[in-house]
């Protein structure tokens, strides 16, 4: 009986074992697992903030006189120098999506989201119905959006050599256009198509923006749009 008793409890303690063993396997196993998920969960994070992190930094377009800052929290400021009318000074929030990004303006006057393109140090801001084509170059140091503005001032005032006001550029124009087009159910495809050339009749205040064929659609004077009836049935400003 006794030898009985021994061979029992032995073979209850080997079984003992093997189960403990079995458990502590088990919860290794399951323990590297869920580190290796919560590694690789981690790891996708940080690449999408990496990816996101491309495009943080400043940009300027001299050839229009604007410039943008993105912020790494999603924010960032737009800015513009008109020398007729008040400066565009607009905060903005960005985000990723996809293969782009995409910004809006806290501005009532351009409420649709900008799809914005970034190849290296280039930034393309993709017109839509209220906005124009604009391209930047990314800044390296440090930038200030109000010097930046100061220096735009500065540079048309120097480069004007009659005492009248300043022209506005044709990015400005072209935007009151795609605006008054946009406002007026006008079709805004081919804006962005249009050349900009002078007003011969108010060289120095007015743009004319024509077709390849060099149709006019219209003419922009200090913001005002004076449509041609080729977009609209009459010739009266906005």
């Amino acid at each position: 009986m006794e030898v009985f008793i021994m061979r029992f409890s032995k073979a209850f303690l080997v079984a003992t074992s093997i189960i403990a063993i079995g458990l502590y396997t088990s919860g290794c196993s399951s323990s590297s697992t869920s580190s290796n998920s919560s590694k690789s969960s981690s790891a996708q994070v940080s690449s999408v903030k990496k990816e996101e992190s491309h495009i943080v930094g400043s940009y300027r377009d001299d050839a229009d006189g604007a410039a943008i800052t993105l912020n790494s929290d999603g924010t960032g400021t737009y800015v513009m120098a008109n020398p007729t009318q008040a400066d565009i000074h607009d905060q903005l929030t960005w985000k990723k999506e996809k293969n782009n990004y995409i910004i809006n303006l806290n501005d009532s006057n351009y409420d649709t989201p900008i799809d914005a393109q970034l190849n290296e140090d280039n930034l393309s801001l993709v017109g839509n119905d209220e906005w124009p084509n604009q391209s930047f170059k990314r800044v390296h140091g440090d930038f200030d959006v109000d010097n930046f503005l100061k220096e735009q001032h500065a540079k048309t005032s120097s480069s004007t050599t009659k005492d009248t006001h300043s022209k506005e550029s044709s990015t400005h124009a072209r935007a009151a256009l795609k605006k008054w087009a946009s406002d007026h159910h006008k079709d805004t495809n081919k804006i962005d198509n249009l050349k900009a050339t002078t007003d011969l009749s108010e060289p120095d205040e007015g743009w004319a923006f024509v077709d390849d064929n060099g149709t006019e659609y219209a003419i922009v004077r200090n913001g005002k749009v004076y449509p041609r009836p080729v977009i609209d049935g009459g010739t009266s400003s906005n």
